[in-house]
């Protein structure tokens, strides 16, 4: 959300606290926030009005039926691919009352996917990889899957699914080559 300079969390306080989403919006941080200074990103984050969530569960009900937002903290050591299994069984833990609910992992980086399918969390939701911002179509190969085998797009394992945004922003060079920014909007319907 916020990348290295605590001067740009007045423009995102501004820019999201006039959203109209009225469930609310939900947020886990990533490593740029961390970069960025965790404490004052999380006030940047609730003054705009949104509910933060570290290894815990926001619950969101609608007549009988609920979904278990299950947000995780963003790994602070480097590892590719980290299933974070730490993460959410801590956040999982804390979500007895959620058990019923539909859950989707919100996490930072799509590794931990290979965390959540495992545990039977239906959907993940993930980031991070900017859909490694240079993409060469003809042979389907990114910089990003340097990092990870999860760049962009959707992936599945077993009944359990994940989708990699691709984001609206850069690092390091400012520059996207057939990676277009996304805000991407799901619609989920009961089976």
């Amino acid at each position: 959300m916020i990348d290295i300079s605590q001067s740009y969390i007045p423009d995102y306080v501004r820019a999201f606290r006039d959203l109209q989403a009225p469930l609310g919006v939900v947020t886990v941080l990533g490593n740029h926030d961390r970069y960025t200074g965790q404490d004052a990103v999380i006030r940047g984050v609730k003054d705009a009005g949104q509910v933060f969530v570290k290894n815990g569960v926001h619950v969101i009900e609608r007549g009988a039926a609920a979904i278990a937002l299950v947000g995780i903290d963003d790994p602070h050591a480097w590892r590719a691919d980290d299933p974070q299994d730490d993460d959410i069984d801590a956040a999982l833990r804390l979500t007895p009352s959620a058990k019923d609910a539909f859950r989707i992992l919100l996490a930072h980086r799509p590794g931990a996917f290979d965390g959540a399918a495992p545990r039977g969390i239906p959907l993940t939701l993930a980031g991070h990889i900017h859909g490694g911002q240079f993409y060469l179509p003809v042979i389907g190969w990114s910089p990003g899957r340097l990092i990870t085998k999860y760049v962009m797009g959707h992936f599945t394992q077993g009944t359990s699914q994940l989708y990699v945004s691709r984001g609206i922003g850069v690092v390091g060079v400012p520059l996207r080559v057939f990676v277009p920014p996304e805000i991407a909007l799901f619609e989920l319907r009961r089976a």
